[in-house]
Formats: structure tokens, C-alpha cells, sequence
């Protein structure tokens, strides 16, 4: 997977303490692509050391919609891995009522806005938080923007994470997290 196309070392970071800090019974990631988000989540649940249960959704149509031979290494044991298109599992996940403490979306670049409120409203827990990675890559996704907007306009919490001080990073990308109270 292309080097450009994973998230930074800064978001990993901070997504790593913020599981830490956190402490999620339950996790969702929606989308996996190069897991680098999957480490860093998974560095945060280890250093808790606390039971946790953890979904990745992925269609794998950046496989070639096959699940890759990497998500079988021993570092992913214990995952749930579910081969589905993000749109119909959170379909399916609120028809069922399920919530998750942590959401880690970077997944469907091209639709998830239009989903944002019910997962914010009904998948996410109470002091849950939502994770959405390339909120200001408006070059390449200029609809993901609109999710801060809602925020924004709704009043909710959050914390935008797009500043470079270094010509290497690519945190300009963005990195929105959102606290529900």
C-alpha cells in the first residue's frame, strides 16, 4: 500500500493515547487499509491491558476485494474482521443496535458523511469518541469536510488536527475526534 495513503505518525500517535487514555470496551474501525491505525490502536489496548473488543469493517476493494494475508499475522489475533462495504455494516450495526466506546473511521472517502449522524447518534456511546482521517484532504475529498461542518454546526465536541510544523508531515490531511457527552 502506498506510503501517502496511510496515516501519519503524528495522528498515530495521538490516536494511540487517546485509547489509552480513554480505555474503550468496544472498538470499531472502519477501514483498514495500510493498519497503521489498526497498530496504533492496538498499541493503546495493550498498554491498558484490559479485555476489549475490536472490529475492523473493510470491503477490501483495495486488495482487489480479497482480505489480505497480512490481517492473519498474530499481531491481529483477537480482532473481529468483517468483509463488508461501511455503509451496509453501519446499517446493520444500528438495525441491531450495537455501540462502540471508540470509532475510527477512514474508510468510504467517497460517501461516509452521509452516514456521520447515525453513527454519531446511535453507534457511538456516551463518552464515546469518533475519529474521521482526511477531513481537510479537500484536494482529494472535499465531502469529508462537511463532517466537521455538521460538528460545527451542531455544537459538538471536537478537535481538529491539520497543522504541519515540518515539511515531511501530513497532517494537513486532518484528523477530526469528537467527543459525545
Amino acid at each position: 500500500m502506498d506510503e501517502i495513503v496511510k496515516i501519519d505518525v503524528n495522528h498515530a500517535q495521538l490516536v494511540t493515547a487517546l485509547v489509552m487514555s480513554q480505555k474503550p470496551g468496544r472498538v470499531l474501525e472502519l477501514g483498514f487499509g495500510s493498519g497503521e491505525a489498526t497498530r496504533a490502536i492496538l498499541a493503546g489496548l495493550r498498554y491498558n491491558g484490559a479485555g476489549c473488543e475490536y472490529t475492523i469493517v473493510d470491503n477490501w476493494l483495495d486488495f482487489d476485494g480479497i482480505q489480505p494475508a497480512i490481517t492473519q499475522d498474530p499481531e491481529y489475533a483477537g480482532i473481529n474482521f468483517v468483509t463488508s462495504p461501511e455503509n451496509v455494516f453501519v446499517s446493520e450495526a444500528l438495525h441491531a443496535q450495537n455501540q462502540y466506546d471508540f470509532i475510527f473511521s477512514d474508510a468510504d472517502h467517497m460517501a461516509t458523511q452521509n452516514w456521520f449522524e447515525p453513527v454519531y447518534q446511535q453507534l457511538l456511546a456516551r463518552a464515546g469518541i469518533l475519529i474521521y482521517h482526511d477531513v481537510t484532504n479537500t484536494r482529494d475529498f472535499p465531502n469529508l469536510l462537511r463532517i466537521y461542518h455538521d460538528c460545527v454546526r451542531n455544537g459538538y465536541h471536537y478537535a481538529l488536527f491539520n497543522n504541519n510544523s515540518r515539511t515531511d508531515e501530513r497532517c494537513d490531511r486532518g484528523l477530526l475526534a469528537i467527543f459525545k457527552h
